[in-house]
């Protein structure tokens, strides 16, 4: 299925599926490399098939499939930022400060 959506968005993933303690739902959490918002778009519009096609499990209950583009790749990237900010603040600190100042 993730193969079958639209050429513009890129590779597309899945990364993640939480399941509500009750089992009813199963959101998944997708990542894309160029266009996001369309891959989730696609996957939303052919939720009612991919039920379908996990309705052929043997399982008593199969949840009700819901879509979230994946951050966690936004927020690592800014965690990142800041301790990168935070590193060279530290060595500016441990040197005298910055070139220039007199204290």
């Amino acid at each position: 299925m993730l193969r079958l959506c639209p050429p513009e968005c890129g590779i597309v993933a899945i990364t993640q599926v939480k399941m509500s303690p009750d089992q009813s739902y199963a959101t998944c959490y997708v990542t894309a490399l160029k266009e996001p918002e369309k891959a989730l778009e696609y996957l939303q519009e052919q939720r009612h098939d991919l039920q379908r096609r996990l309705g052929r499990l043997e399982r008593a209950r199969i949840p009700l499939l819901r879509f979230r583009i994946d951050h966690s790749d936004d927020e690592g990237n800014r965690i990142d930022d800041l301790l990168g900010k935070l590193s060279k603040e530290e060595a500016e600190d441990t040197s005298g400060g910055p070139q220039g100042q007199d204290d």
